[in-house]
């Protein structure tokens, strides 16, 4: 409740595993994603979790799922339509593969924009995060959102 009372935007990356202070989180969050790999298995995980946050819940905040790396049928059979139903309408959207785009902002400390401004993977980002308003807003949303950190 502080850190909200601070901040636009508080993300929390939970783990893995159920912990006692887990459904706290949860049940107060106006937004949850599950983010996943773009394999059989992570969407398998991924659709099973939201279900069970779902159900667990019971509330208007429905669990999505974001589809991160994703590449469009390059070499793993999936395509855009298989994760569509793979997650059975709790998909949110993709994360492009940019894998040297992220490791360069991950090594020199800096947010992606900094490293290439506009660069696909934030544009990905803001689309799911913003996708309630106006293209032109939230390419500026998101640029504001990335730079605080």
């Amino acid at each position: 409740d502080f850190v909200a009372m601070l901040y636009d935007h508080v993300v929390i990356d939970l783990p893995r595993t159920w912990r006692p202070w887990t459904d706290a989180i949860l049940g107060a969050s106006n937004r949850i994603y599950v983010v996943t790999d773009m394999t059989v298995p992570g969407l398998r995980f991924a659709r099973r979790l939201s279900d069970k946050i779902a159900e667990r819940l019971d509330g208007p905040v429905q669990p999505q799922v974001i589809v991160n790396r994703f590449t469009s049928g390059v070499g793993n059979g999936l395509r855009a339509s298989d994760v569509e139903k793979a997650l059975n309408g709790s998909y949110a959207g993709s994360v492009g593969n940019n894998y040297g785009l992220v490791r360069e902002a991950i090594d020199r400390g800096l947010a992606l924009e900094d490293v290439r401004p506009n660069n696909n993977v934030s544009a990905d980002i803001a689309r799911i995060l913003f996708s309630e308003t106006a293209p032109t807003t939230w390419k500026s949303r998101a640029i504001d959102f990335f730079s605080r950190f």
